[in-house]
Order: C-alpha cells, then sequence, then structure tokens
C-alpha cells in the first residue's frame, strides 16, 4: 500500500510480513493479530486502530511513528501466531 486511505477497516490476522506499507492510515481500523513481520512502514499512522496481539518484529517504522505507536492503548498482547510480544515487537518499553 502506498498512500493507502484504510480507515475503519478489517484486517484482522491479516499478514503484512515483508510488506511495504507506505504513508497509509489505518486510523479506526482493526489489526487485532496482525503480522508486519520486516514490513517497511514509513509515514504510516496506526492512529485510532486496534494493534492488540499484532507482531511488528524487525519492521521499520520511522521514530515519530514509532512513538506514536507506543502511546497507543492497544498495543499489548502476544501474536497468536508467532508468539511475539506486540510492545516489544514494536519497540516500545515499559509498562
Amino acid at each position: 500500500f502506498s498512500k493507502g486511505y484504510l480507515h475503519d477497516s478489517n484486517f484482522e490476522g491479516a499478514d503484512f510480513t515483508n510488506g511495504v506499507i507506505d504513508r497509509a492510515s489505518f486510523k479506526g481500523s482493526s489489526l487485532k493479530g496482525a503480522i508486519f513481520g520486516n514490513a517497511v512502514l514509513t509515514g504510516t499512522s496506526f492512529e485510532g486502530s486496534d494493534v492488540e496481539n499484532a507482531d511488528f518484529t524487525d519492521a521499520y517504522i520511522g521514530s515519530f511513528d514509532q512513538k506514536q505507536l507506543c502511546r497507543n492503548p492497544t498495543l499489548k498482547g502476544e501474536n497468536p501466531t508467532t508468539g511475539a510480544d506486540t510492545k516489544f515487537s514494536a519497540g516500545c518499553s515499559g509498562p
């Protein structure tokens, strides 16, 4: 996806491994259990999206976008497919 306006969409369990999701907006979307392994997420916004149990292992996320993602209250849990801790996989620390 490039410049995707993906608001209020259902991507539960989607596998974006090795994908290039550039300047996309997932506002209001459900990404529960999604896998973003080794994906390029430059300029991508997860504001207002549900990322519970998502896996961001080795994904490239710009520092500004990562800070925003780390503030997402749904950034928690463990991916049911990969077993990755959601918050840790996104490079976020703290409780």
